[in-house]
């Protein structure tokens, strides 16, 4: 029996910056899904730990590094840190709840 964890990335509703776009979520270097204003995306993984980082185009967040224990679950929140790091490369705030 595979014991899995889960890992949740949650988008609040109230930004009106990038409101009609997707934010990627990344996990160990690979995509594993997309996250839209006001939703939340959940991610079944194996336990341990992994890097997670937001991404929209050209631009991202900082990776987080989050452990896993069997059968736990993690939840993170992605948002824009607003427009004056719409020209950086770490326009996005990924953090944990």
């Amino acid at each position: 029996m595979t014991v899995i964890a889960t890992l949740t990335v949650e988008r609040p509703s109230g930004h009106w910056f990038d409101r009609a776009r997707a934010y990627e979520i990344v996990v160990d270097g690979a995509v594993k899904g997309a996250v839209r204003c006001g939703r939340e995306l959940s991610l079944a993984l194996p336990p341990g730990t992994h890097t997670v980082r937001a991404r929209l185009d050209w631009t991202g967040s900082e990776a987080v590094p989050i452990h896993l224990g069997p059968g736990a679950t993690v939840r993170l929140r992605v948002e824009p840190r607003g427009a004056v790091h719409a020209a950086g490369r770490r326009y996005l705030r990924l953090t944990q709840v």
